[in-house]
């Protein structure tokens, strides 16, 4: 191989992966195009901030876990308070990758940030989770996602649902509106099915996740309009050395509506400066 051409290799690694560390508790942000995204890596923290053309869009969404069928749920950061963290970004998109380990298990989570062009309203977060079971004994691991969105900085007068896939009957997407934006969430992998779900008004999900006792979300499949919550919770037994994958697609884009709106209002101001 040329020595350009490895000196070529050496500047693009040097672009693409720019920091590796274990991290104690702090703030991180990641950014791409009109997007960014922060994550407190404290116990309580997650991801607090989604900007979108210089608008927040979320006030938290962050993941939780309980080991066996009693028992309180947990943050991640409760199975390690230094995890792993590798931050990748070039010009098509920012990576966060988190990952938490303990001598019996570990939860790898990387967050994919796609940004759109200045203006349009748009972007879009890719979830892989990967959980593993470290031990020589079977894990019975519940996993939860919990989200707040506030859509376009704003925490009421918004409506969330569940809906199913037409096909085989099964809740795959949240969709929250406020009428003129909205955020949808899919579930991409179909290996693992959701367990449960649950639509609801703040806090009433969060209060549940962090009350020192068991949760079994209540499968209620929309809630508004108000400050609207939403979460999807997994239920898995691994065996000795096994690990589960899950993978969400989550975008933030105006209504459909509201984008016919502004380009007859555009049409028209262009037909009447013609004119003039």
């Amino acid at each position: 191989m040329s020595a350009m051409r490895l000196k070529f290799i050496a500047v693009q690694a040097s672009v693409a992966v720019l920091l590796s560390f274990n991290a104690a508790a702090q703030d991180i942000t990641i950014a791409n195009k009109n997007s960014s995204l922060g994550v407190n890596t404290n116990v309580g923290g997650g991801i607090i901030n989604w900007n979108v053309d210089g608008v927040d869009y979320l006030k938290n969404q962050w993941f939780y876990y309980r080991v066996g069928s009693g028992g309180p749920e947990s943050p991640l950061q409760s199975i390690d308070s230094t995890p792993t963290v590798a931050i990748t970004s070039i010009s098509s998109f920012a990576r966060l990758n988190l990952t938490y380990a303990n001598a019996s298990y570990s939860v790898f989570t990387s967050l994919i940030l796609t940004g759109n062009t200045a203006g349009s309203g748009r972007s879009q977060l890719d979830e892989v989770i990967t959980v593993n079971n470290l031990s020589t004994s079977p894990l019975d691991f519940h996993f939860f996602q919990y989200s707040d969105f506030d859509l376009f900085g704003t925490a009421g007068g918004q409506n969330v649902q569940f809906l199913q896939n037409s096909i085989n009957g099964a809740y795959y997407k949240a969709y929250q509106t406020d009428g003129t934006h909205r955020v949808t969430e899919t579930i991409t992998s179909t290996i693992t099915p959701i367990g449960h779900f649950e639509a609801g008004l703040y806090s009433g999900t969060l209060s549940s996740l962090t009350d020192g006792a068991s949760t079994t979300l209540n499968d209620v499949t929309s809630a508004g309009v108000g400050d609207v919550t939403f979460a999807y919770q997994w239920d898995v037994t691994l065996a000795p050395g096994a690990s589960f994958q899950l993978s969400k697609l989550i975008e933030i884009a105006p209504e459909p509506s509201s984008m016919s709106i502004f380009g007859i209002a555009a049409l028209s101001m262009a037909v009447y400066r013609r004119r003039k």
